[in-house]
């Protein structure tokens, strides 16, 4: 831990960091953060930070956004680990699991659509486009943007072509602060779900912290189910940032043998850039020779023995 620490790549790129954010608290306290006045016309449906639309975000937070993830892009390998210590994953290393040559994990957050209005879904549409691309991927389940007859007829169909759920439990927003008591029963709610779609018996393997944020209270209850915090090496801010070609290319700068990326799932009205961002990342994946499989696909390549 100490060597990625002081690592003269990952120093640099803190106080890199460091500058961008004081510019971005100068910039705030100037007003110049603002985006449009439709901002927080949606909150009744999402957080109230989150453009919904293009023209919600701020150009000036874009353009610092990027800056940060072009950098992180080409340090993640290193600054990963350091951010989400084990036991949380965030790749599988080819030199220690030789069988993820040629593999990596796209896992999708927030699915699958928070509106209630089955006319906003784009299930089907990002099930066309994995489809196409030759894709297998994890979606991590937002329970309450996930339940309810319409959507889960179209999850079913989704899970039919061989992907797979995650949890990312019942709400959309951070549980570091939870007791153990309130974390565990969103986690075990969302888990009795992902059964019930699936047809498992066995709790699902796979949670992320919604925001990446943890506590010694989540570790704790997560190790109690034997589960795991999937992190990522590979991320473009694609919440804040609307700009398919940029979140593309950030992400496959960081993408290779092993590699979690992470994207968040679009719906018509809120974030339908990530429909186009993840159909070139799909074609620049192929293109770098790499295979998009499931979590659960990539964690059994990585068990394979040497020959």
């Amino acid at each position: 831990m100490m060597d990625l620490l002081s690592s003269p790549l990952v120093a640099g790129a803190g106080l890199f960091l460091s500058f961008l954010l004081a510019v971005g608290v100068l910039l705030k306290a100037m007003g110049m953060l603002d985006g449009p006045e439709v901002r927080g016309t949606h909150r009744d449906w999402k957080k109230d930070e989150d453009p919904a639309l293009a023209s919600d975000a701020s150009p000036i937070l874009s353009n610092l956004d990027k800056l940060q993830w072009i950098v992180m892009s080409r340090i993640s390998r290193r600054l990963a680990p350091v951010l989400f210590p084990p036991p949380q994953l965030n790749f599988y290393d080819v030199n220690e699991h030789p069988g993820v040559e040629g593999l990596v994990a796209v896992t999708i957050d927030d699915c699958f659509c928070r509106q209630d209005d089955e006319k906003k879904s784009m299930i089907k549409d990002v099930k066309a486009l994995l489809k196409k691309g030759n894709a297998k991927v994890t979606c991590f389940a937002t329970l309450n943007y996930s339940e309810g007859k319409w959507r889960e007829k179209q999850i079913s169909d989704l899970l039919k072509d061989g992907h797979e759920l995650a949890n990312h439990c019942s709400d959309d927003r951070e549980y570091d602060q939870d007791s153990a008591d309130s974390f565990e029963e969103s986690l075990l709610t969302t888990d009795k779900w992902i059964k019930k779609m699936t047809g498992s018996k066995t709790p699902c393997k796979w949670f992320r912290a919604p925001s990446g944020k943890t506590s010694p209270v989540i570790m704790e209850v997560l190790a109690k189910h034997k589960m795991v915090n999937v992190m990522l090496d590979g991320y473009a801010n694609d919440p804040h940032i609307p700009d398919s070609d940029f979140i593309s290319k950030t992400m496959l700068t960081a993408a290779q043998s092993g590699s979690i990326l992470i994207i968040h799932w679009p719906e018509k009205g809120f974030r339908e850039w990530n429909v186009r961002a993840m159909e070139m990342l799909f074609e620049g994946l192929k293109e770098k020779g790499l295979k998009c499989v499931t979590l659960s696909e990539l964690e059994s390549a990585a068990k394979k023995k040497k020959k």
